[in-house]
C-alpha cells in the first residue's frame, strides 16, 4: 500500500506543482551556514560530478535557522502526507536523509521521516510519519541522523552536483501532497537559491602608457623611453574567490595559468617581455614569479611558475607586472600590447576559457613617425622626401630600414642618425644610389642652393632592392609633416605615400 501511495504521489507531482500547495512564497526559508548565505561552488571543480557536504551549525540544540536546508509549512501535514523536495542543478547523493522538526529552536528528538533517496535523483517525496508536522514548525533536511537523535544533528546535508561547464544557481523548491495525491495548502514555495556555481578564479588587467623619447634631450633617438630601457609596467592579475566552499584545488586538481601577449607592432625593437610577481620590473629572468622570453612575432605565451600561482594557498592569487625591455639600438614604433589569461585545470576540472585580449601597455611617441612603404635601391628610381618642422624647437632626424625585398640583415640599419632639423625649416632626404652603394643623403639649403651632405650607406641593401623605411623626427608630431616623391625613367615624378598613425593602436594610414 505504501509503495502504491508513493508512486501515486510522484505521478501527480506535476499537477501538485502547478496547483496551490502547502508553502506560501514568503513562508519558505533556507539557510546554508551559520551566516545564512549561499554556498559558493567553484565551476572549475565540476568537470565531473561531485558530492559536497553543506555545513550546518554543528550545535546539538543551536539555532535551527543555521541548518543546511530548512523550510516552514503554513498548513498542517498529517501522517501519510508527502513533502516533495525538488532540486535544480543539484541532486540527492544516495545517502540516508531525515526530516527533523523543531518548534522555535527546540528540536523534536525523533524525525518525522527517514528515507534514502536514489542517488542522483533531483526530486523525492518524503512521507510524513505518525507525528505529522504542525503549521509554523520548522523542518530541516539533514543526513546527520541516527535513530532517536535529531537533537544531536549537526543539520548538514550531502548534495550531489552534476558536471557543469557554465555558471549556474543550484536551487531547491518544496511542495506538498496528501496521501491521496491532492495538493496541500496555498501556493508552492518560492524557488530558493542555496548554491552559486561560478568561477573560482577571476582576472583583471591594468594598462600603462610609455613615451618613446625622440625629443627629451640631446641624445634622444627614439630607441628608448623617457624612463629608460623598460616600458612602464602594466598589470595582469588573478584573484581567487576565498569564499568558495568547493574548490578546484580542494578537489585535488592541478591549476596553472598562461598569460598570452600580442603586440600590434610585432615586437619590433624588443629585447624581452616577461611577467614578474616581484612588484616591479627589476626581477631577473630566473625569479620564481617571473618568466622571460626573447622577442618574437605573433603571440608570446608566458607560463606563470607554479610557485607563483598554482590556485592554492599561499599562491592562490597572482599579481603580475607585465614588463618589456627594449634593445636600445632601434627607433621604436608606437604600439599597443594586449594580454589574456588562460587558467587550466587538470582532468576532472573545467579550464576557464581564454579571456578576451585587454590592453596592458600603450606606447606613444613624443616625436613624428612616418613610414615610407616603397623605396627602390636604384638611383633611377630615387625617392626624395621633404620633411617640414613647424614647431618652435629643433628636432633630431633618424631613420630605420624596416623591410627589404632581398632579405638583407636590418640589425645595423636601425636608428640611423640623419641630421638635426631646425625650427621652421624644411629638409630634403634622398634614398638613392652612390656608385654601387645604396645610400641615404641629407641636404642643407644655403644661399638659394641645396648642398648634399655626407651619404649614409645602407649596408646590405642591394641595387634595385625594394625596401621600406621609417622616418623619425624629435619634434611635436602635430607640427611635423613629410612628403615623398619618386623619380621615373620617363622623367616624371610620382607621389609616394607616407604612412602615419593617429594613436598607438591605430593602423598606419596615408
Amino acid at each position: 500500500m505504501f509503495k502504491y501511495l508513493k508512486m501515486l504521489a510522484l505521478g501527480m507531482l506535476v499537477v501538485g506543482l502547478m496547483a496551490s500547495s502547502v508553502f506560501a512564497a514568503a513562508s519558505a526559508s533556507f539557510f546554508t551556514t551559520g551566516l545564512n548565505t549561499q554556498v559558493n561552488i567553484g565551476l572549475e571543480a565540476l568537470g565531473v560530478a561531485r558530492n559536497f557536504r553543506i555545513a550546518g551549525d554543528g550545535g546539538a540544540n543551536g539555532s535551527v535557522g543555521n541548518a543546511a536546508l530548512s523550510t516552514s509549512p503554513t498548513t498542517n501535514f498529517l501522517s501519510g502526507d508527502f513533502l516533495n523536495v525538488t532540486f535544480t542543478n543539484a541532486a540527492f547523493d544516495g545517502s540516508q536523509v531525515a526530516l527533523c522538526v523543531a518548534t522555535g529552536n527546540t528540536i523534536t528528538n525523533t524525525a518525522v521521516t527517514v528515507d534514502t533517496p536514489t542517488a542522483n535523483v533531483t526530486n523525492w517525496a518524503f512521507r510524513i510519519g505518525v507525528s505529522g508536522v504542525s503549521a509554523g514548525q520548522t523542518i530541516f533536511v539533514t543526513n546527520d541522523y541516527s535513530t532517536g537523535s535529531c537533537n544531536l544533528s549537526n543539520k548538514t546535508l550531502n548534495i550531489h552536483f552534476p558536471a557543469m561547464s557554465s555558471a549556474a544557481l543550484a536551487q531547491v523548491a518544496f511542495s506538498g501532497i496528501t496521501s491521496g495525491g491532492s495538493p496541500i495548502g496555498g501556493a508552492n514555495s518560492a524557488t530558493l537559491n542555496f548554491a552559486n556555481i561560478g568561477r573560482q578564479y577571476t582576472t583583471a588587467y591594468g594598462s600603462s602608457t610609455s613615451t618613446i623619447d625622440f625629443s627629451g634631450n640631446a641624445t634622444s633617438n627614439g630607441a628608448h623611453f623617457i624612463n629608460g630601457n623598460t616600458a612602464n609596467q602594466g598589470s595582469a592579475n588573478i584573484a581567487n574567490n576565498a569564499s568558495m566552499a568547493l574548490t578546484a584545488t580542494g578537489s585535488s586538481l592541478t591549476v596553472s595559468a598562461i598569460l598570452s601577449l600580442q603586440d600590434s607592432a610585432s615586437w619590433q625593437g624588443i629585447q624581452r617581455v616577461y611577467v614578474s610577481g616581484a612588484g616591479d620590473c627589476t626581477a631577473t629572468a630566473n625569479n620564481v614569479a617571473n618568466n622571460a622570453i626573447n622577442s618574437s612575432s605573433g603571440t608570446v605565451n608566458l607560463s606563470i611558475p607554479a610557485n607563483a600561482f598554482n590556485g592554492s594557498s599561499p599562491v592562490a592569487s597572482y599579481t603580475g607586472n607585465v614588463c618589456v625591455d627594449v634593445k636600445g639600438n632601434a627607433a621604436l614604433q608606437t604600439r599597443t600590447i594586449k594580454g589574456a589569461y588562460t587558467i587550466s585545470v587538470s582532468t576532472g576540472g573545467n579550464s576557464d576559457p581564454q579571456d578576451a585580449f585587454s590592453a596592458i601597455q600603450s606606447w606613444v611617441s613624443n616625436g613624428f613617425q612616418g613610414i615610407v612603404p616603397y623605396i627602390n635601391g636604384s638611383s633611377t628610381f630615387a625617392t626624395i622626401c621633404f620633411i617640414n618642422n613647424m614647431s618652435a624647437a629643433s628636432g633630431s632626424v633618424t631613420a630605420s630600414i624596416l623591410t627589404a625585398e632581398s632579405g638583407a640583415s636590418l640589425a645595423a640599419l636601425a636608428g640611423l642618425s640623419v641630421a638635426t632639423l631646425p625650427p621652421g625649416q624644411t629638409m630634403r632626404v634622398d634614398f638613392t644610389q652612390s656608385g654601387s652603394t645604396v645610400v641615404m643623403i641629407p641636404y642643407t639649403y644655403s644661399g638659394g642652393t641645396e648642398i648634399a651632405g655626407t651619404a649614409i650607406p645602407l649596408t646590405g641593401i642591394a641595387t634595385n632592392d625594394r625596401y621600406s623605411a621609417i622616418i623619425n623626427v624629435g619634434a611635436s608630431p602635430t607640427q611635423v609633416t613629410a612628403n615623398c616623391i619618386q623619380l621615373d625613367p620617363a622623367g616624371s615624378k610620382r607621389a609616394v605615400p607616407v604612412l602615419t598613425q593617429s594613436g598607438s593602436s591605430a593602423p598606419w594610414n596615408y
